[in-house]
């Protein structure tokens, strides 16, 4: 149920750790129930050392006033919070084009603009996790920082950015780090997938007061290699491996920044250090293919991307993905996919007429 407003942070409370959760109509409840599990983990954990000592780590749903249809997922809160929000987390929200998440990112600036200014201004840490960062680009936080960003709308959260930054004459540049699934810049956390939520909510709160029960939670509810290979378990590993892992990921590595040129299998194995004939034997039985055949997936990904939010023609596609001709294009697209470029860009195309996309309203069909 809504409540007033909290204060930005000045000193830590003593009394545990505070995290204050954005929510109103269209916020993604997945990604918001699962920043309440991994709090909950946080207070599973600290109660197993502690006897079942008072929970320290809290939660408080920030509702904007007025909104309809505004309730939270059916997860608990904590009660009452005592003292100043320590962390924000923005959970993002469910919508088709970037015009209308910038018209739900500007109706929540008017709200929660100057806490989230304050509260980072406070020495207060806040994540915006999938398109939540369009929030803070209204609020003008994202200027001038290394950012995360959802790949259907990084172009409209970065223009944004620059038209929203505060105190940058001219504006700062937004760095979007197309590589990276989730970063921190300072006091800021972002991320490109709401996958990525547990490993964004667990590093913030590593910055805060319940920084050890973070990072004792995340041994618990992340993939940690080091930890599964050193598992009591036992596997049995293929005999005879002439050729490291090393190399194989030098390969993949190879041909995903090349992505773009003329395959060639001898280059290929150059970079990995080794003859033709041995990658080829052992991509295949490390992965399933061959390194032409992965490298076909990796430009047919890239294509699906470009047909789904681009008004690109298949022949310009094509070219953009390496294929000189549209016809070999076509054939290697409906092999990889299972349909041709024009049918896959009718089904999962994730863009309106240009016009609407832009934010004007039209008639006009799709």
């Amino acid at each position: 149920m809504p409540r007033d407003q909290p204060e930005a942070p000045a000193t830590p409370s003593p009394l545990g750790v505070n995290v204050g959760i954005v929510w109103g109509p269209g916020s993604i409840a997945s990604t918001a129930a699962a920043v309440v599990d991994a709090l909950r983990a946080m207070n599973m954990l600290a109660a197993m050392r502690a006897g079942g000592a008072e929970a320290p780590v809290r939660w408080h749903w920030l509702l904007a006033p007025g909104e309809d249809g505004a309730a939270p997922p059916p997860v608990p809160d904590s009660g009452a919070l005592q003292g100043h929000l320590h962390a924000i987390v923005i959970p993002g929200w469910l919508v088709p084009t970037g015009p209308q998440l910038r018209e739900v990112s500007h109706r929540h600036h008017q709200y929660f603009g100057d806490l989230l200014r304050a509260h980072v201004a406070g020495g207060g840490v806040v994540a915006a996790l999938f398109n939540g960062s369009s929030l803070l680009a209204d609020c003008g936080l994202l200027a001038g920082r290394q950012v995360a960003l959802p790949w259907a709308f990084a172009p409209s959260i970065v223009l944004q950015s620059g038209t929203s930054a505060q105190g940058h004459s001219p504006p700062a540049e937004v760095a979007w780090q197309r590589d990276r699934p989730w970063l921190r810049d300072g006091p800021v956390w972002t991320s490109a997938a709401p996958q990525d939520t547990l490993p964004v909510v667990l590093d913030l709160l590593a910055h805060t007061p319940a920084a050890e029960l973070a990072q004792a939670a995340s041994h618990v509810l992340l993939f940690d290699a080091p930890r599964q290979l050193t598992a009591t378990a036992t596997m049995e590993t293929p005999t005879g491996a002439p050729m490291g892992a090393g190399s194989l990921e030098q390969a993949r590595r190879w041909l995903q920044d090349h992505c773009n040129e003329p395959y060639s299998l001898q280059a290929t194995a150059r970079a990995a250090a080794t003859s033709p004939r041995t990658l080829l034997r052992w991509f295949a039985q490390v992965y399933g293919e061959s390194p032409q055949d992965y490298l076909h997936r990796l430009r047919i990904a890239q294509a699906q991307a470009l047909l789904q939010t681009t008004y690109l023609t298949v022949d310009a596609v094509a070219q953009q993905c390496g294929y000189s001709d549209t016809g070999s294009f076509r054939k290697i697209f409906h092999r990889v996919s299972g349909t041709t470029p024009g049918a896959y860009r009718q089904r999962f195309k994730l863009r309106t007429t240009r016009k609407q996309w832009l934010g004007t309203h039209t008639n006009g069909d799709n």
